[in-house]
C-alpha cells in the first residue's frame, strides 16, 4: 500500500532527470550494500558452522582414542570427561553404552554475555551437528561418545564480523556515492546547458550553446543551435532588407540626409510633444545661386558641393552636442536644408558659429557668386508644422540676399518658462519634489486593437511651483541637469508603494534612462530594491529607448539578463531609424517593441514607412515580440496599423 502511495505521489509530482537518474543510483548503490552484506554474512555463518562441525568431529575422535586407551574406570572417566568439557568451550560432552544408556555426561546450561542481538542470533543461528566418535575396550565396542561446541561463541563472532563488514561497505557505498556525484554532475553538465537553451527559447532569447561530446546531447543541441542559427539568419537578412527600404524610403538619395517627408513627420511628432513646454528651434538654410555650379562649373561639382555642405552641417552638430539635447537634420527641397533642435537654449550663438562655419566655406566658390544665408526660430507651444516652416521661409525671403554673402535671420520669441529661468532654480525645485515626494503616477494604456489591456505605461508628474507637471514639462532641464537616475528611482519608490500591496493583472511599463543604465550604483539599487518584492517584479516591463540598446548594447545584454533574473521583462521604446542596428536581437529575450510616433503618424499616406512597418512587425512576430505604436490617434492610421500586424497602440 505504500508503494503504491509513494508511486502516484511520483507520477504527480514532476522530476527531473537528475533526480532520476540519482534515485536509480541509490538503489543501485543501496542494493549492493545490502546484497554484499547479506552474502558476506551467510557466508561467515557457512563458514562457521564447517569450522565447528569439524572440531566436533576432531575433538570426538581424539577423545575418544584416549578413553579407549584407558582403564574403564567410572571414576576415571568421569574425570576425563570432566576435564575436557571445562578446558574448551563446549555444550554437551557425552558417553553412551552400545544400548544407549549415558555413561558420562556434561551439558551447559549457564547464559553467555553476548552483544549479538536476539534477531541476529534467531536468523543466524548456527545448528551444528556434533562429532561422533566410537570408544572401544579391547577388540569390543565401550561405547559412544558425542561432543558438541557451544555456538554462542560462533554466533558473537558473527555479529561482530556482519557489523565490520556493515560498516566497511556503509564507507564503501558512501565513497560510491561521492565519486558518482562528481561523474554524474560531469555527465549531465551538458543537460544543464540543454535546459538552459531551451529555457531561453521559451523566453525568445534564440541562443546557441556549445557542442557536448556525449552523442544524444550532441544531437539535440546541434539541432537547437541549427534553429538559432536560421533565425539569426533569418533576422539578419530581413534587418539588412529593412535597413535598405527604410535609408531608401526617409533619406535624400544625394546627400544621405533625412528627405521632406520624414523630417515632416518628424516635426509633428516634435511638435505633439511641445504642447505642454515647447523646448526646440527650428533652422532654415538655403543655398542660393546653387543651379550656377552646376552650369559652369559642372554637375559632378555641384553634387560634391551638397555633399561636402551636408557634412559640414553634420560635423558641426557632433562638435556641438551640448548646447542641445537632440537634432534632426533633413533636406527638404533642392536648395533647402533644415535642422530641428530639442532643449536648445541660445540659436543666437549657433547661428553665429555657423556663419563663420559657411563663410569660410563660400569662399572656395567665390566663381559663381554662392550664398548661404539661414534663418532661425524658437518653436512655440501652440505652433503647427505650418506656422513654423512659414515663418523661418519668410524670414529668408525678407532677408534681402545677395549673392556671395552668408547672412542669418532670427526671431528672438523663446518663451520664458512660467516657473524658473535659470538651472539652479530648476534643479532645487526638482529634487525638492523628490525628497519631499510631492509627486504623481500617470497611467497611459497600452490597449490591443480588441481593446484588451496590453500594458499601464508609467509617468512621473512632479509638483513645480505648487502645481503637478508632467515628465514632457520637466524632462529636457532633468535631462541636462543629471537628474533622469534621481527621477527613475523616485517612479521604483512610488511604483512600489502604490502597486506592492495588491500587484495588477496586467504588465506596468517603466522607462529607464541612459543616465540610469549607464550609472551602475543607480542600476544596481534599483534592481536589488525591486528583488525584495518578487510578485511586483514580475509584473514589471522596463522600457529602454533604441538609441541606449544600440550605442551601449553589452550594457543593454547585461541588463536584460538581469532583469530576466528577477523575472521582469524588458521593451524597446520610441524603436525606428536604427531598429535594425541591433545585432542578435533574437538572444534579448524582448516583451515588446514601442514604435516611435515619426512613424506611426500619417502613416496611412506613406506607402513607404508601410513597407518598412510589415517588415518589422513580421521580423518582431517571428521571435514571439509584440509591436505597438505610440501617439497614434487618427482612426484612418489605426486601421493601417492593424493591417499591417501591429498588436496594439499607445494613445498619449
Amino acid at each position: 500500500m505504500a508503494s503504491f502511495s509513494l508511486s502516484k505521489y511520483l507520477k504527480k509530482r514532476k522530476i527531473t532527470l537528475r533526480q532520476e537518474l540519482w534515485i536509480a543510483l541509490l538503489v543501485v548503490i543501496f542494493v549492493g550494500f545490502i546484497s554484499s552484506v547479506l552474502i558476506s554474512t551467510n557466508s561467515a555463518k557457512s563458514y562457521f558452522s564447517t569450522q565447528l562441525y569439524l572440531k566436533n568431529v576432531d575433538n570426538a575422535s581424539s577423545l575418544a582414542l584416549m578413553i579407549s586407551q584407558l582403564d574403564k574406570d567410572p571414576v576415571e572417566l568421569e574425570l576425563l570427561v570432566s576435564a575436557t568439557f571445562d578446558t574448551g568451550h563446549y555444550k554437551r560432552i557425552e558417553l553412551q553404552d552400545p544400548n544407549g544408556e549415558v555413561i558420562v555426561k556434561r551439558t551447559f546450561t549457564d547464559e553467555l554475555k553476548a552483544t549479538a542481538p536476539q534477531w541476529f542470533r534467531s536468523i543466524y543461528a548456527l545448528n551444528v551437528e556434533p562429532g561422533v566418535g566410537q570408544v572401544n575396550d579391547g577388540w569390543q565396542q565401550f561405547g559412544t561418545l558425542f561432543i558438541e561446541s557451544h555456538s554462542q561463541y560462533a554466533e558473537q563472532a558473527l555479529w561482530e564480523s556482519a557489523l565490520k563488514l556493515f560498516f566497511s561497505f556503509l564507507i564503501v557505498a558512501f565513497f560510491a556515492c561521492i565519486v558518482s556525484a562528481y561523474f554524474l554532475s560531469r555527465i549531465l553538465k551538458p543537460l544543464d546547458d540543454v535546459v538552459y537553451q531551451a529555457n531561453a527559447f521559451g523566453e525568445k532569447r534564440f541562443i546557441k550553446s556549445s557542442v557536448p561530446r556525449t552523442f544524444e546531447f550532441a544531437r539535440l543541441v546541434q539541432s537547437m543551435n541549427q534553429l538559432s542559427t536560421r533565425f539569426s539568419r533569418i533576422i539578419k537578412e530581413d534587418n539588412k532588407r529593412l535597413e535598405e527600404l527604410r535609408f531608401k524610403s526617409q533619406h535624400d538619395e544625394l546627400t544621405g540626409l533625412a528627405n521632406r517627408e520624414y523630417f515632416g513627420a518628424t516635426l509633428e511628432a516634435h511638435l505633439q510633444k511641445s504642447k505642454d513646454h515647447a523646448h526646440g528651434a527650428l533652422f532654415l538654410f538655403r543655398v542660393v545661386n546653387l543651379d550656377r555650379v552646376s552650369e559652369e562649373v559642372g554637375r559632378v561639382e555641384m553634387v560634391n558641393f551638397l555633399r561636402r555642405f551636408s557634412q559640414m552641417l553634420v560635423s558641426f552638430l557632433e562638435s556641438n552636442q551640448e548646447h542641445f539635447s537632440e537634432n534632426y537634420i533633413a533636406r527638404i527641397s533642392h536648395s533647402d536644408f533644415t535642422v530641428l533642435f530639442s532643449d536648445i537654449d541660445d540659436i543666437q550663438a549657433i547661428s553665429e558659429r555657423i556663419l563663420l562655419m559657411h563663410q569660410s566655406f563660400v569662399e572656395e566658390y567665390k566663381n559663381v557668386k554662392l550664398a548661404i544665408p539661414h534663418s532661425c526660430t524658437y518653436i512655440q507651444k501652440d505652433d503647427t508644422r505650418f506656422d513654423v516652416l512659414k515663418r523661418v521661409d519668410e524670414l529668408l525671403k525678407a532677408g534681402n540676399i545677395k549673392q556671395g554673402v552668408v547672412r542669418a535671420k532670427i526671431v528672438e520669441n523663446k518663451q520664458k518658462s512660467n516657473l524658473f529661468d535659470d538651472a539652479d532654480s530648476w534643479k532645487s525645485e526638482i529634487e525638492s519634489a523628490l525628497d519631499n515626494q510631492t509627486l504623481e503616477i500617470n497611467t497611459y494604456p497600452v490597449m490591443s486593437f480588441s481593446g484588451q489591456l496590453i500594458q499601464s505605461q508609467l509617468g512621473l508628474s512632479l509638483e513645480l511651483g505648487g502645481k503637478l507637471y508632467r515628465a514632457s514639462y520637466y524632462y529636457q532641464w532633468a535631462n541636462r541637469l543629471k537628474l533622469l537616475a534621481r527621477l527613475d528611482w523616485g517612479l521604483i519608490k512610488a511604483l512600489v508603494a502604490q502597486y506592492n500591496a495588491e500587484p495588477p493583472s496586467e504588465l506596468i511599463s517603466v522607462e529607464l534612462s541612459a543616465q540610469t543604465l549607464l550609472d551602475d550604483a543607480a542600476l544596481a539599487s534599483i534592481l536589488t530594491y525591486l528583488s525584495a518584492f518578487p510578485d511586483l517584479a514580475s509584473k514589471i516591463c522596463f522600457d529602454i529607448r533604441e538609441s541606449i540598446a544600440v550605442s551601449e548594447i553589452e550594457i543593454f545584454k547585461d541588463f536584460c539578463e538581469q532583469a530576466r533574473c528577477m523575472g521582469a521583462k524588458v521593451a524597446l521604446k520610441r524603436v525606428g531609424p536604427e531598429f535594425t542596428k541591433i545585432n542578435k536581437i533574437q538572444e534579448f529575450g524582448l516583451e515588446m517593441i514601442k514604435v516611435d510616433s515619426v512613424y506611426g503618424h500619417n502613416i496611412s499616406y506613406s506607402q513607404d514607412n508601410q513597407t518598412f512597418l510589415r517588415g518589422v512587425c513580421t521580423l518582431a512576430h517571428s521571435i514571439g515580440i509584440k509591436v505597438v505604436a505610440q501617439g497614434v490617434t487618427s482612426q484612418d492610421d489605426i486601421d493601417t496599423l492593424i493591417n499591417l500586424g501591429f498588436d496594439g497602440v499607445i494613445k498619449e
